[in-house]
């Protein structure tokens, strides 16, 4: 009996959603943590005015510094179409953009941006007032490249970090990840494969997506068509040794 309520009482300290098993680990900054908080009730962070955090609120749970130094946190995840042929088509509008803040090489040389509608990404908070600009990597450590895994669903996805949006928006991923956490928001492909037409609304998913990036994992070798193995490959050795090692004996 004893036990059984231990375990229950460790259930509910968890910082993680019931599911996912990583250690506690250490809070980064909870001031910095609250300000999403803050835009959810009230569209404002650090005292800027901002818009889309009460219509999608990022319901940040946790933001915390594993004993391996891996970084995790526990948001929503908006949808991030950047970099596919969709966002790229002439006649598409302005919400999303073509490139994303990884541009790779092609065959010939040529930089191109990561797509959404192949690769799995996970986008970090950067661009804003001059005090919030790049706040997120400065506190966490985690910057564009960065691989890691994405857990919900039952799924663990490995992703790499592609892209960056606003400074008061957290969790969002592309495409792919969504369809490899079991959601197809592509409505209509034409024959060569292409994504035409998305669904609407493009709804996230509200909550309880955990996020774990390993900071300074990025690599300087990577192509167009060495990304797709690459981010499979290091998501995956990356977290599988986080686990074989216990995170750093963190539990």
């Amino acid at each position: 009996m004893v036990a059984a309520l231990l375990f229950a009482a460790a259930l509910a300290s968890s910082p993680w959603p019931r599911g996912v098993d990583l250690p506690p680990g250490q809070p980064i900054d909870e001031g910095y943590r609250r300000q999403f908080d803050a835009c959810d009730r009230a569209d404002r962070f650090r005292g800027h005015r901002t818009h889309g955090c009460r219509d999608d609120p990022n319901a940040v749970a946790a933001l915390r510094r594993l004993p391996d130094g891996a970084i995790a946190y526990t948001a929503k995840l908006a949808v991030d179409l950047d970099g596919s042929s969709f966002a790229c088509s002439p006649a598409h509008g302005a919400m999303d953009q073509c490139p994303t803040a990884l541009m790779l090489p092609d065959a010939r040389g040529r930089d191109r941006p990561v797509d959404a509608d192949a690769i799995p990404y996970v986008v970090i908070p950067e661009a804003g007032p001059r005090d919030v600009r790049g706040e997120f990597a400065r506190l966490t450590g985690v910057g564009v490249g960065n691989f890691g895994v994405v857990i919900a669903r039952g799924h663990v996805v490995p992703v790499i970090v592609a892209d960056t949006g606003p400074f008061a928006k957290l969790g969002e991923g592309s495409l792919a990840l969504h369809r490899a956490l079991g959601r197809e928001l592509c409505a209509q492909r034409g024959t060569d494969g292409v994504c035409r037409r998305v669904v609407d609304p493009m709804e996230s998913i509200g909550g309880d997506v955990t996020t774990l990036i390993f900071p300074g994992s990025a690599r300087s070798d990577l192509t167009q068509a060495t990304l797709p193995e690459a981010v499979r490959r290091e998501g995956l050795a990356l977290w599988r040794a986080a686990q074989a090692r216990g995170f750093a004996a963190g539990r």
